[in-house]
Order: C-alpha cells, then structure tokens, then sequence
C-alpha cells in the first residue's frame, strides 16, 4: 500500500487524536493503518508498515483490541485486524474523564488552599481559578448529560 501525501496526513492526524486520548503513538499508528487500508491485515503487514517490531505492534493491537477499537478474525493460524470507527464513544468518554480526574480533585485542592490563604492576593486569584472551574465543571456536566439523552440541562 503506497502511502501518498493524503494518506500520511490521515494517519497523522488519527495518531494524534488518539495521543490525546492517552494511547501511544505507535497505538496511533497503528489505529491509523488500519483505517486507511482497503482490507483487514495482519500483524506481520502491519510491522512492515510501521517499521515497528512485532512485537510492538502485539502489545498495540492487545491494548486496541481491549478497548474495543479493533477487532480480530481468525482464518487458520493467521489474525486479520480491522479498525471498528470509535471516535464518537471515544470522545465522549472525554468530558467525564476529565471531570472526575482532573477538574474536581483541582478544585477541591484549591479550595483547601483558598481556605489557609492569608495573603488577600493569593486568595483573590484562588478564588477565581475556583469560578473558572466551577463554569468549566458546569459544561463538563451539560456535555455528560447530553450525552446520556438529558438535553434539558440543569445544574447540578
């Protein structure tokens, strides 16, 4: 499979979304292989499309296959892997990732640290890094709910 000038742009831009979302670039890669071939491949076809060793390319393909990105057929001895088209289930697992990881155990920090604060400056911009999480938590929410159907949104 030649890899023209739009191809390598598509598998770029697929490793990159998939980085984001906390796989690694030869996951990326891979994913983005898959994407663009015409027909399912194996993970030998796939090393010598990547470069990668095989055994780079198993350890992928196990984490893909996990997070049901891909799926495997079996014909005889040999594996074919194709992509199953996540991005939408994937991005959506987004909003509430980052919600419960990252934005309320800041917040909760924060507010912690606003408390102790005797520095009327410090407390000052503490509290307003506590307005913008709180409004980020806000949107964090309308999205988890409009993901579940909820679209009358209301704050929590």
């Amino acid at each position: 499979m030649p890899v023209t000038r739009k191809k390598q742009k598509f598998m770029d831009l697929i490793e990159r979304i998939m980085v984001r979302w906390g796989y690694t670039h030869t996951d990326g890669r891979i994913y983005g292989i898959l994407g663009i071939s015409d027909r399912p491949l194996t993970i030998d076809e796939i090393a010598e499309e990547t470069g990668l060793s095989r055994s780079s390319v198993s350890t992928s393909l196990n984490r893909l296959l996990k997070d049901y990105m891909i799926t495997v057929k079996k014909k005889g001895r040999v594996k074919y892997f194709s992509i199953i088209p996540s991005f939408l289930e994937k991005f959506l697992e987004q909003p509430r990732e980052l919600l419960e990881k990252e934005v309320l155990p800041l917040m909760q920090i924060t507010e912690k640290l606003a408390a102790k604060s005797e520095n009327e400056e410090y407390h000052m911009k503490l509290e307003d890094l506590l307005k913008n999480l709180e409004s980020l938590k806000c949107v964090l929410n309308r999205i988890i709910m409009m993901e579940e159907g909820e679209f009358d949104c209301v704050d929590e």
